[in-house]
C-alpha cells in the first residue's frame, strides 16, 4: 500500500511539473500573438454620402456661469441690454407689457360682469366674450382707452346663457384670456 500511495504522489509531481512547463510555453506564445497584432488596420469608409462629424464642443462651464451671473446682475434701473453690434434693447416692462393686471369679479357671474385692468399707454382695447369652443358669443367693448387703471361693467341679462366661457381682452399686440362661469 505505501507503494502505491508513493506512485501516486510521483505520478502528480510529474503532472504538475508537466502541466506547469506546458503552461509557461502557451503564455509566451500568446504573449508573441498578442505584440504581432499591435499593428491597427484603419479603415477608410468610401460610401460616397457618408456622416461627416463636427468636433467636439468644449464644455466650458465656468465661463458659462460667469455669462449667467453678469446677465443676472444687470442694474435694475438702466433695464437694458446692449448686444455685440451695439444695438441697444430695452427691457422696460412698460415697453414690453402693454396690458397688465386683469382681473374679472365676480366670478361665477350672474347679471354683470366687472372687468379691470392696467394699460402701460393708450391702446385699442377689445373685450369678446367666447364660447367653449372659441366662437365669439359678444363684443362687450371695442374702443382706445387712456393708459393707467381702467375698470368696465357690463350688464349680461339676457346674452349669455349658463355655462363657461372665456373673456379675451386684447389690448395692442397683447391678449389676456380668463375663464369665466355664468350661473
Amino acid at each position: 500500500m505505501k507503494n502505491k500511495y508513493s506512485f501516486i504522489t510521483f505520478l502528480t509531481a510529474i503532472t504538475i511539473v508537466l502541466y506547469t512547463s506546458v503552461s509557461f510555453a502557451v503564455v509566451n506564445d500568446i504573449k508573441s500573438i498578442i505584440d504581432s497584432t499591435k499593428t491597427t488596420l484603419k479603415l477608410k469608409d468610401s460610401r460616397p454620402n457618408r456622416p461627416t462629424f463636427l468636433p467636439p464642443v468644449a464644455a466650458d462651464f465656468q465661463s458659462f456661469m460667469i455669462k449667467v451671473s453678469a446677465i443676472k446682475s444687470i442694474n435694475t434701473s438702466n433695464k437694458s441690454l446692449t448686444l455685440k453690434n451695439n444695438k441697444s434693447i430695452s427691457t422696460n416692462a412698460e415697453a414690453q407689457k402693454p396690458l397688465d393686471n386683469v382681473k374679472i369679479y365676480p366670478n361665477p357671474i350672474s347679471t354683470q360682469i366687472n372687468i379691470a385692468y392696467t394699460l402701460s399707454k393708450e391702446n385699442q382695447v377689445t373685450v369678446k366674450i367666447l364660447d367653449i369652443l372659441g366662437n365669439e358669443v359678444v363684443t362687450l367693448l371695442s374702443q382706445k382707452v387712456a393708459a393707467g387703471e381702467q375698470v368696465n361693467s357690463f350688464n349680461l341679462n339676457t346674452k349669455l346663457s349658463s355655462g363657461l366661457y372665456f373673456v379675451r381682452v386684447v389690448a395692442g399686440s397683447e391678449s389676456v384670456i380668463k375663464r369665466i362661469s355664468v350661473l
